[in-house]
């Protein structure tokens, strides 16, 4: 088996369900991407303490907001329909599978720190009503595409981009030396959600789709998520379980990671588009 992101995915997938063992040559690839990541978006501050962690999370949220990435306003903007089914395939592994592997953080995190992690679950598992659950709301935007809702037809359709998201809480929950990493990520990408995702809301109202509550619900839960990230850091950091570093290493590891993934899609979109337009010249 030749070591990729999917691979990785799919060896991830047969040890959540099958308990089965990932091999070492995977385990290494993983650990020189993840490696590779935090060295690339490493920073020359690095933070100290809780109160230093938030300011420069705070500076870096007021950047992004300030900053909309061309690929986002492209989205909003121009993205044709049959652009959008691509987009929206290259993130289906994570959108079927969401917040499963938060499962395995648990157990990881002090009492106190998996209270804020649990209310987050709750939402992302429609508070046990199915039909609210976000995967049920990705499988519903599926439908409506048009497009398989079964997770082997999008892994085999996904590039490495796409299967890198979900492997990195793959990684996050489950490898990680310490859950800080992980802390730091999704506080991060709760905080980011609800203003990032305007261009999904945007583009499903110019383009008139109807399964738009998997993004209108994130940009309206993830508001409060975001206070519940700000809970686990809290509670990690009294508890003397929050390495700040690793906190923040997290943070622009998972940044950039989920960055790359959301750019690579919206390029893939675009060169079938114009694939397909030669095609039928």
């Amino acid at each position: 088996m030749t070591a990729s992101q999917k691979s990785l995915f799919r060896a991830n997938r047969e040890l959540i369900e099958r308990l089965r063992p990932i091999p070492d040559d995977l385990l290494r690839f993983e650990q020189q991407w993840i490696d590779r990541a935090i060295s690339e978006s490493l920073t020359t501050q690095q933070p100290s303490s809780l109160s230093q962690l938030r300011s420069m999370l705070d500076a870096l949220i007021e950047q992004e907001q300030a900053e909309e990435p061309p690929t986002a306003r492209y989205v909003a903007q121009d993205m044709t329909l049959d652009e959008f089914k691509i987009l929206v395939q290259e993130f289906a592994l994570d959108g079927l599978t969401e917040a499963q592997v938060f499962y395995h953080l648990m157990p990881r995190l002090s009492l106190a720190a998996q209270m804020p992690m649990l209310r987050m679950m709750i939402d992302e598992f429609g508070s046990g009503n199915i039909q609210r659950a976000h995967t049920t709301l990705y499988k519903v935007l599926l439908k409506e595409l048009g497009m398989p809702t079964d997770l082997e037809s999008n892994i085999q359709a996904n590039g490495e981009a796409g299967c890198s998201f979900p492997n990195m809480f793959c990684w996050l929950t489950m490898r990680a030396d310490d859950p800080s990493y992980f802390a730091g990520v999704i506080t991060y990408f709760e905080t980011v959600v609800p203003f990032f995702f305007g261009c999904y809301t945007t583009l499903c109202e110019r383009l008139g789709i109807k399964a738009h509550t998997y993004y209108s619900e994130h940009v309206h839960i993830d508001v409060f998520h975001a206070l519940e990230g700000q809970r686990l850091l809290k509670a990690m950091d009294s508890d003397h379980k929050l390495d700040y570093t690793k906190a923040w290493q997290g943070i622009c590891m998972g940044r950039l990671i989920t960055n790359n993934a959301f750019d690579q899609a919206v390029y893939k979109a675009q060169a079938n588009t114009v694939a397909g337009e030669v095609a039928h010249a």
